[in-house]
């Protein structure tokens, strides 16, 4: 391919975006591709690997070897260009508009263009397609969120520290310090972009500037998500994708935590990725309109993606599991109650008590005990009986193993400090004044009820393991990783109520699916929020 570097796009305000062309070989002219990070193009000469997690406008030799031209640039403020960058504010979403303008009117282009690249090059992605810009042709988004407030800042009004000091100091300034920057920005980027974010824990006019107005998009969209993505991209996908209005929109939902790799890998962009360019771009007949509407994967099964006809499943009815104080003998936790389908009595009034701090050492909600991290000893837990079948929920819910000689084994391992084997299903956060909009203070020694949201997933539950639900009043990096959050200053005593007038339960929706081969009926269940 043909390189020209460091064009320079002038913004409609004035300001110079910095942008590098790669062409293919041949007179053209090209449909063109646009991918646009804060994350300095002149870094793009690192491998794709994990340790450079940046590194995700996929495989540009790929794109120019099928006749696209390729152009990438560097955000406002960021690498090259000239500007603030300010997270993803007003300004960089006109750069976005203007780029795409620019790219259209250059000899080599034949004027349509669309745009690559996953994580924040999607996010962009999104701003840019609510922008509207003439030539801009479709859009395919790739792990990119819609709500930055909501879907990656603060998740339900409770400050994701672990996200943003990793990505802030990792991706943005650290790495454009290493990497060079443009003096004399210090690191390349001079914005406080955590105390700007501290400083606005409230959504607000700020934070809905850098919301996707995703009613505002006219072109065809395929959204592409991935259920580990619960922190992050997976909410802002799945919302955005409902709220498209549209009738040129697919949506596919994938298995496994492979995201980055498989983005760079032929076969997948053959498969999933090409094939929308190539028919909204170059005008191929492939028949990517012909197929289903919704593509999903369940996770923790083995099995190919299946066809849908809308997102979420009309068919699915809501079953209900109750929390309810009887022991299940399942996990060392705080009260090891139960899930049931089976609600309070009347001649019940019970309540949950959760008690912090904790007196043991503990990093956030995770308790250390003899070294050995129990993530489980220091929350409130409910969990079913061991399943009777295989069991789908498309929906902090984990999956707790099936372990052969239940009591004896949970007893060893008490024992020993060992929790039993878990996974980590979906998540969910609400900070309490946060119930409604805007905050309301809480009145201590009043009943509340909360709607907590948990985040949408697509999960196998094998027979003879068991649907767990976690609460508590925070998490803790050891157990929860780089989507923990800022746990404070707490003290006190919070009661969960569980009877007859308060009948606190768990909402899964359920799809009864054909018998199997082996005549199991396996449940589907399957959420939007």
């Amino acid at each position: 391919m043909r390189t020209m570097k460091n064009e320079w796009i002038t913004a409609s305000d004035g300001v110079r975006i910095c942008a590098d062309v790669y062409l293919p070989e041949g007179d053209g002219p090209f449909p063109a591709l646009y991918a646009v990070a804060p994350y300095q193009k002149d870094l793009l000469y690192l491998p794709a690997v994990s340790m450079f997690r940046f590194i995700e406008t996929g495989p540009l030799d790929y794109w120019t070897g099928h006749g696209y031209a390729v152009v990438v640039g560097d955000q406002r403020g960021t690498g090259g260009s000239e500007g603030r960058f300010e997270l993803f504010g007003p300004a960089e979403q006109r750069d976005f508009h203007d780029t795409i303008e620019w790219i259209a009117s250059r000899p080599w282009s034949t004027g349509k263009v669309s745009m690559i690249g996953e994580s924040a090059y999607s996010v962009n992605q999104w701003l840019a397609a609510a922008q509207r810009p003439p030539h801009l042709t479709c859009a395919l988004i790739y792990s990119g969120f819609t709500d930055l407030y909501h879907d990656a800042v603060y998740h339900g009004g409770v400050y994701s520290m672990g996200f943003l000091n990793f990505w802030s100091t990792d991706h943005l300034r650290a790495g454009a310090t290493i990497g060079g920057g443009t003096p004399p920005r210090p690191g390349g980027i001079t914005t406080d972009l955590i105390g700007m974010a501290l400083d606005r824990p409230v959504f607000d006019d700020w934070w809905e500037q850098r919301s996707v107005k995703v009613e505002d998009i006219d072109v065809p969209v395929l959204n592409i998500a991935w259920w580990y993505s619960v922190g992050l991209h997976l909410r802002g996908q799945l919302d955005g994708h409902e709220r498209l209005k549209g009738t040129d929109k697919r949506l596919v939902v994938l298995a496994g935590t492979d995201s980055h790799e498989r983005y760079y890998q032929t076969d997948f962009l053959d498969a999933y990725i090409r094939p929308w360019y190539d028919h909204w771009l170059k005008g191929v007949d492939n028949g990517v309109m012909d197929g289903p509407a919704v593509l999903i994967q369940v996770a923790n099964s083995g099995r190919p993606p299946r066809e849908e006809s809308e997102w979420p499943p009309r068919r699915a009815v809501p079953t209900t599991l109750y929390l309810d104080p009887t022991p299940a003998h399942a996990v060392l936790s705080l009260n090891d109650g139960s899930l049931t389908t089976t609600p309070p009595a009347r001649s019940t009034r019970t309540a949950t008590a959760y008690d912090y701090p904790n007196p043991e050492w503990t990093v956030g909600t995770t308790v250390i005990t003899e070294g050995i991290p129990q993530p489980t000893r220091g929350v409130l837990t409910f969990t079913t009986a061991p399943l009777e079948h295989d069991t789908d929920f498309h929906v902090k819910i984990s999956e707790q193993k099936a372990v052969p000689k239940l009591k004896e084994t949970l007893m060893r391992r008490v024992a020993k400090n060992v929790p039993p084997p878990s996974a980590m299903v979906s998540r969910g956060w609400l900070k309490a004044s946060h119930r409604a909009h805007p905050p309301q203070p809480i009145e201590p020694g009043t009943v509340v009820r909360y709607e907590i949201e948990v985040w949408p997933t697509s999960y196998l539950f094998p027979k003879g393991s068991r649907i767990r639900l976690e609460i508590a009043n925070g998490d803790s990096a050891v157990a929860d990783g780089l989507f923990h959050h800022y746990y404070g200053h707490k003290a006190g005593r919070d009661l969960i109520h569980h009877d007859a007038d308060h009948p606190s339960h768990l909402i899964l929706p359920v799809i009864r699916q054909p018998a199997d081969s082996d005549n199991r009926a396996p449940l589907v269940a399957t959420t939007s929020s």
